[in-house]
């Protein structure tokens, strides 16, 4: 009797070992696979791996690294279907370019793949948008985990802001060493939440680029406030069309994808310096958001042609 107690008390205990384990895995998320498009700092664009909430953090784990968005940083989560939502099927079908200046897409079709886009803050105050797509319905759990957190969750019809009236000026040269740019704004025109970002994202990289500028400052960072020389960049969505990758490898004369955005340069206290209408477009071959591609280095080479650095003799 004694032996058959001391065989069945193992095995009792490994029984419950196993059962304690299965629940502490069921209790604790499970990664996703995600492919990071944009946006995450110190990660490049197009980087594979996956995404787990966990301790108050967006974990995005890749090439043996994992870096981390705090979830109180987040203002927004918006998920593909969020997008549809508020938009309509008019993108049920798009094209992201991976990285947008490669020449190599990545189709994301929203039967098979979701997005994940989300707005967040860095130390200073400064706003990021970060765009990930992954499986069917896991952007939906992401979400839900984030929001447990305490993010906001948007669906691309809030931060509206009324533009500053102002009349066109003439393109002379400004002087201006720095340049903050505003989120991009969709007050009239519904734009999906991957446009939006992927729209702010580019402007800030082409202005970095080839803006001229000694300094480019996100939206709300806190180190502009005492910048010298400093502009303001303002831009709201004025027109918006969503096209057909499809399309546009059948027949160049269709298909194409376009947004216009209305830029508006004022000085730190609102005064316009400069305004100007830039449209972004993708008309033969390429995903859907090389049009927001196009459009940043139009807005940049704007900035370049209009402003100039204090001192500055062409």
């Amino acid at each position: 009797m004694t032996r058959k107690r001391t065989k069945i008390l193992p095995a009792m205990a490994l029984v419950f070992a196993a059962l304690a384990t299965g629940r502490s895995n069921a209790q604790s998320p499970q990664p996703v696979k995600a492919h990071l498009l944009t946006g995450l700092i110190g990660v490049k664009n197009n980087s594979k791996g996956s995404l787990k909430v966990e301790d108050g953090q967006l974990h995005f784990l890749h090439a043996k690294e994992t870096s981390g968005i705090s979830a109180a940083s987040i203002e927004d989560v918006v998920t593909g279907a969020d997008t549809q939502a508020a938009v309509g099927n008019t993108i049920s079908t798009i094209s992201i370019a991976a990285p947008y200046e490669s020449g190599r897409f990545l189709a994301l079709f929203r039967s098979k793949i979701d997005t994940l886009t989300l707005r967040y803050r860095d130390g200073d105050g400064a706003l990021h948008g970060a765009i990930f797509t992954m499986p069917t319905g896991a952007a939906e759990t992401i979400k839900k985990q984030l929001v447990a957190q305490g993010p906001h969750t948007a669906t691309g019809e809030e931060h509206n802001t009324t533009p500053i009236p102002a009349d066109e000026k003439s393109p002379t040269k400004i002087k201006a060493a720095a340049i903050q740019v505003e989120m991009i704004q969709s007050d009239e025109t519904k734009l999906p939440a991957e446009f939006q970002i992927a729209l702010y994202e580019n402007l800030i990289r082409q202005l970095e680029k080839q803006g001229g500028f000694e300094q480019v400052y996100r939206d709300g960072d806190r180190r502009a406030a005492g910048a010298a020389g400093l502009v303001v960049l303002h831009g709201t969505v004025r027109g918006f069309k969503a096209g057909s990758e499809k399309a546009r490898k059948v027949t160049t004369v269709s298909g194409a994808t376009s947004v216009t955005i209305h830029c508006q340069f004022t000085s730190p206290d609102g005064n316009s310096l400069l305004e100007r209408d830039v449209s972004g477009k993708v008309r033969f071959f390429g995903g859907n958001l090389r049009a927001t591609y196009d459009f940043a280095k139009k807005a940049a080479h704007v900035a370049h042609e209009n402003f100039s650095l204090p001192d500055h003799k062409p």
